[in-house]
Order: structure tokens, then C-alpha cells, then sequence
């Protein structure tokens, strides 16, 4: 039975061209070998290659066994067992018999592609003196191109590793309470962006066909829960390595062939939302994202709008790739991109992460210059470049090692990172061979991200939206605007059912919130980040009915000390309110200026009218009839708050829009 994990595990990783050794095994001479003086030796291994011959392939094993219990000096017969234990994937025996290869004929420049299946051992070992010195000798001897472009990105690891080990980045794992870890294996954890939920995939047994399921578990005050399964996703097959919405509203997982699910391939991408407490029925994703092939370990934007996943179809780059997709207006998955030659390889790469911030994807490669095998990995989207990404920077060492390392989660301030570690162990079949490898463990880990990598920090704002007379609990259309770079950054509904809501903002940027529901007077909030210094945020929202009387603050209308022009970030709120009324051309509304009580009475007044009949100018100029709008400046007479303090008396500083 596959399962979302099972690609990943691979026990041949670093053999390569064995073919070219049990190729050239048989055509040995069949004669004597003469590389040891022992007479029953050479009997041995004679015997051997007759068995061989006759495909007598444990008797022949048992005779080369024979052979080096005879003579431990003996090169042909270690080479043979080498090769054959390789076949057999027996791969602990198969590296045990090259080493002792390559230890009796260290310097045979007819050995290229021994001492480079040895030096990968090594490397596989974190043996990296070893392995450098094996790389050096290959590609001294190297008599093609491709050996020696081999054994030079060996030596490039060596180096790479030995000056990583060097220079450690201070981390300090720290096992996850033992709540979350009750299982045999537990792995690929996500958290929303407040930190409040957590899920993850387990399984109860390391056994091959465990069941693979999702968990979830809540943090009440401080302290995770017991995890529970999700029962609308899972189902007695195999469910696992989910992605979720910062705010938890909705999943991607992966479902396997031999589910009662219908799948397209081997691992299908299964999408569901939440509302209130309940996950729908989970629905295949399609067949634009879903294939024949194999598609798994999805990570989905704060917003839910953009979608990165692995897959080996057809187009790719490598053996496994990070595909791209993204969710159009109507609610519909476009065609997947690949992301090309910066961040995918000729190799193989799994668990895309992409951070909250929308910018920093994490993945793992075991092509891009690391420790050997599959490291972790860092890029950010590149505007400025052609490629879109820049260069995959190495997370370093010690969260790097020889060891694979498969999947990280980093939290929305940037400053926890979360992962899976454990042990893998060999499968073997009746006749005692090894035919692979699984987890025999496998526990969820956090530690503190360390200074050296750099990302941009998130933040969040939550809260509930209600109706501002019944507190009934509303869905409504909430919209986030970068007021900076005058984007709309994300999109999306408050729950029907219990009015949450929450967002994800980057430090660096000033943000617009405009809520809308049909029957309500808009909402408009302002938030400042440009400074880098905030904290989340929990604000609930009161919408009123769209009636005489009802008014807004327009929180993100802006002007200069004593000016009355527009500034260049009050377009966003002006554009909206343009909408508002194209699509409600039967009201007539008020815009009124208010001031604090700073400075003369009149000049304030002066001022604050000044300032209405800016927005109403921008309004009429934007198409809204005249005979809609009416104009008024109350200077300091009406104040929201007391003038006592710098804070209050920005509140009372303000732009109304007000039905009459």
C-alpha cells in the first residue's frame, strides 16, 4: 500500500553505475582467478562462477563468501559479492564488500566507478575525509567527462559539508510534547498562522501497511490536546501530508490508489473547507492538477489562492519537481507551472513549504549543493529575475546533515520551525534480502530559526464579524489591500456559521481592510506595519445595516499635517467607496471632516470641510453624481473619543461616510 510518505525513502540513494560492475563481473575470465596464492580460495570463487553461470545465485554467493573467509585479501571475490549484494539489494553487505574492494586495490586507475560507488558510501556515512579522498582519486583516474563531472560534485559536497560542520548554526531541537508524539510515527505537522491549531499525519505501527491518517490537535491556554483523528477526511486507507489555509478554513492532503476515493494516479491532491467545526467531503482536485503520475505533499498560500506541490509527471525537470498552481476568480485551479531550473533539479525534489509571507519557499533537494543526500533548502520569489526565484540558499548545519532531511513548517513571526525526525529501518524479504527501507520511528521536533536565516516576518489579525445591532455572527467578503505597493494582497470570507475571520499581513507595508456584506454598510480598517514593530492582532468587526443613519470612519483616507489633498494611499479607500455607490446609485450619503481640538475652532472647521469636499471632488471626478453627496465639516464639535491623549486625538481626526 502506498502512502504519501513512501517516495521519499530511497536505499540507493548514492549506488551508481553498479551496472557497469556486474556487467563486467561476467565478463571475468572464467578461468582461475589469480588474485590470491590460497588454492582453495581460488576454488571457491571458481565454484562460484559456475553457480553463477547456471543461476545458482545463493550457492554461488555462499562460494565467493567462502572464498573471502579464505583469503579477506581477495579482491575478485569481494567485488563479486559487492555486486551481487547489490542486486539482491542487500545494501549493507553490498557496501561492506566494495569498501574491502577498494581497501585491497586502492590505486587501479581501471577502478573509477569503484572507488566512486565507495566514496557515495561514505558520504551516505557523513564520512567526509573518506569520501574526498576517494572523489580525488576518481578524479585523477576519471577517463570521461561524466566521471569526472561526478567526482567533481563530490568533492564539492565534501567541502561544502566539512565547512558547514565548521560553522553550526545555534539550534537547539526540542522534542514536541509527548501528547502530540504518542504514536509510532508522526510527521509533516502545519500549524495556522495564530499557532492555535495543529495537524499532522501518523501512523500507529511502522509496519508498511499501517494506516496513514490526519490528526488534529487545538492549544488551550498554551497546552496542546490530545490529537484527534479528523474523521470527515479520513477514511480506512491511507490519508496524509496535509496543507492548510493560515486561518484553518481549508486542506489539501494527499489519497492513494487502493482508497475507496477515486484518484487519477498512484497519489491524488483531495481539497476541503471548513465550516464551523465540520470539513466537507473531501473532492479530488482534477485532473489539471492530479494526473496518472504521482502527485503529493501540497502547500498552500496564507490565503488559499496559490498552491505548490510535487509531482513526477511528464515536463518536468527531474525525477520529482514543485509544481505551481494558483485559483482564479471563479474559484477554479489553473493548469500547473513548474517552477523551473533555479529551484528544480535533474534530481529530486519534495515538501515544498510556502511561508505565510507568501514569499519563502522551503523545500527539500538532493541535488542542490548540500550534505549529501536530501537537504533543506530556501528561496525567495524574485521579481527582478527571469528565473522568479533566487538562488536555493542550504539551511547549514546541524539542521542539515549526511542524514535525508524531508519537511519544515516555520511559524508567521518567523521565529519556530517545526520538522519530523526519526529512524529508518531495513525491509527484508523471506530469504533475508533487503528490498527497501521504512521509518521505524518517527517523532514531531521545534526549534528556535536561527539569525542566519532570514525571512520576512507575518502577522495576523483575527477576530469575528457580527451584526453591529443582533451580534449575530456574519459571512462576509473581507478584502486586504497593501496600501504600499497598492495591491490587493488576499481575499477571503468570514465563516457563515461563526463569523471568523483571520488574515495574514508582512511587516513592512501599510494595510487596508474593507469588509462587505450585501444589506451592510461597508467596514474600513487601517493598520500600520511599515515600521516592522507590531504584534497580531485580535479586532472583531460590527457591520451595520445599509439604513439612514448608518455610518463608517474611512479609515484609510489620508492627508498631510494642515493639508486637505489627497494623499497617493487614499486611492485604494477612494476606489472602493466609488464601487460602493456604483452599486448602490439609489442613496444619497454624507461626507464629513473632523479634527481634533488642537489649534483654532474656525480653522479647524475651515480645515475639516476642506478635507470632505476633497474626497467628494475625488468621488464626482470617479463618476458618482453630484446630487448623491453632500458635504460637511464639523472641525473638533464632534469628537469620537476625549482629546486626551496623541492616540485619541488621531481617532477623532477623521474622514465619516454616512447614509441619510
Amino acid at each position: 500500500m502506498k502512502n504519501s510518505y513512501s517516495m521519499i525513502l530511497n536505499p540507493n540513494k548514492y549506488i551508481v553505475t553498479i551496472l557497469f560492475f556486474v556487467l563486467s563481473f561476467f565478463t571475468l575470465s572464467s578461468s582461475f582467478s589469480q588474485g590470491t596464492s590460497n588454492r582453495r580460495a581460488q576454488t571457491a570463487y571458481k565454484n562460484g562462477q559456475d553457480y553463477i553461470a547456471n543461476r545458482d545465485f545463493d550457492r554461488g554467493i555462499q562460494s565467493f563468501e567462502k572464498a573471502v573467509d579464505l583469503d579477506n585479501n581477495y579482491f575478485e571475490a569481494h567485488y563479486a559479492l559487492g555486486s551481487y549484494y547489490h542486486i539482491l539489494r542487500n545494501k549493507a553487505k553490498s557496501k561492506l564488500h566494495f569498501k574491502e574492494a577498494a581497501r585491497i586495490v586502492p590505486n587501479d586507475p581501471k577502478r573509477v566507478n569503484l572507488y566512486m560507488v565507495v566514496a557515495g558510501d561514505y558520504l551516505e556515512e557523513g564520512k567526509y575525509e573518506e569520501a574526498n579522498k576517494l572523489y580525488q582519486k576518481s578524479y585523477q583516474y576519471a577517463k570521461s567527462q561524466s566521471e569526472k563531472n561526478s567526482a567533481t560534485r563530490g568533492l564539492a559536497i565534501c567541502k561544502f559539508a566539512e565547512t558547514g560542520i565548521k560553522n553550526p548554526l545555534d539550534i537547539k531541537p526540542e522534542r514536541v510534547t509527548d501528547v502530540i508524539n504518542a504514536r509510532k510515527l508522526q510527521y509533516f505537522a502545519v500549524l495556522t498562522a495564530d499557532e492555535e491549531e495543529m495537524y499532522f499525519t501518523a501512523r500507529e505501527s511502522n509496519h508498511p501497511r499501517a494506516d496513514e491518517d490526519i490528526l488534529r490537535s487545538v492549544k488551550k491556554d498554551s497546552i496542546w490536546q490530545t490529537p484527534e483523528k479528523v474523521t470527515e477526511l479520513n477514511t480506512q486507507t491511507n490519508e496524509g501530508t496535509c496543507t492548510i489555509s493560515a486561518d484553518g478554513r481549508t486542506i489539501i492532503f494527499t489519497i492513494c490508489e487502493g482508497s475507496e476515493r477515486r484518484v487519477y494516479g498512484r497519489c491524488d491532491l483531495f481539497i476541503s473547507e471548513k465550516q464551523g467545526d465540520k470539513w466537507s467531503e473531501p473532492k479530488n482536485m482534477g485532473n489539471l492538477i492530479n494526473t496518472s503520475n504521482w502527485e503529493s505533499q501540497a502547500s498552500l498560500s496564507a490565503d488559499g489562492r496559490t498552491l505548490y506541490f510535487i509531482s513526477d509527471r511528464s515536463g518536468g525537470l527531474g525525477k520529482t519537481d514543485i509544481w505551481k498552481s494558483t485559483r482564479n476568480e471563479k474559484g477554479e485551479w489553473e493548469a500547473p507551472q513548474n517552477l523551473g531550473s533555479q529551484v528544480n533539479t535533474a534530481g529530486e525534489e519534495y515538501s515544498p513549504f510556502i511561508h505565510v509571507n507568501g514569499r519563502t519557499l522551503f523545500f527539500s533537494s538532493d541535488a542542490h549543493l548540500g550534505f549529501g543526500g536530501f537537504d533543506l533548502f530556501k528561496t525567495e520569489i524574485d521579481e527582478n529575475s527571469a528565473k522568479g526565484w533566487t538562488k536555493p540558499q542550504n539551511l547549514g548545519y546541524p539542521i542539515n546533515t549526511y542524514t535525508d532531511q524531508q519537511s519544515l513548517f516555520v511559524t508567521a513571526d518567523g521565529k519556530t520551525a517545526y520538522y519530523a525526525d526519526g529512524e529508518t529501518e531495513l525491509q527484508v524479504d523471506k530469504q533475508n534480502n533487503i528490498i527497501g527501507q521504512d521509518l521505524s520511528n518517527s517523532f514531531i521536533y521545534k526549534f528556535e530559526m536561527p539569525k542566519e536565516i532570514e525571512i520576512i516576518v507575518s502577522r495576523y489579525i483575527k477576530g469575528t464579524v457580527y451584526d453591529a445591532k443582533t451580534k449575530e455572527k456574519l459571512g462576509a467578503s473581507i478584502d486586504l489591500y497593501n496600501l504600499t505597493n497598492k495591491t490587493i494582497q488576499s481575499s477571503i470570507k468570514s465563516d457563515p456559521r461563526n463569523g471568523k475571520y483571520l488574515f495574514v499581513l508582512n511587516e513592512g507595508s501599510n494595510y487596508a481592510l474593507n469588509v462587505n456584506k450585501e444589506g451592510y454598510l461597508f467596514q474600513s480598517l487601517a493598520f500600520d506595519y511599515s515600521t516592522g514593530t507590531q504584534e497580531n492582532i485580535v479586532v472583531d468587526i460590527y457591520l451595520e445595516k445599509a439604513e439612514k443613519g448608518s455610518k463608517v470612519v474611512l479609515n484609510n483616507i489620508f492627508f498631510d499635517t494642515d493639508k486637505w489633498d489627497l494623499k497617493d494611499e487614499s486611492k485604494t479607500e477612494l476606489d472602493l467607496i466609488v464601487r460602493y455607490m456604483q452599486t448602490n446609485p439609489k442613496i444619497k450619503v454624507q461626507i464629513s471632516g473632523h479634527t481634533d481640538n488642537v489649534g483654532d475652532k474656525t480653522y479647524n472647521q475651515k480645515l475639516s470641510e476642506k478635507r470632505a469636499t476633497s474626497v467628494v471632488d475625488y468621488l464626482i471626478n470617479a463618476g458618482i453624481p453630484k446630487t448623491q453627496l453632500v458635504i460637511k465639516g464639523f472641525g473638533e464639535v464632534k469628537p469620537q473619543v476625549e482629546n486626551n491623549s496623541p492616540e485619541n486625538k488621531a481617532k477623532n481626526r477623521r474622514i465619516e461616510f454616512e447614509i441619510l
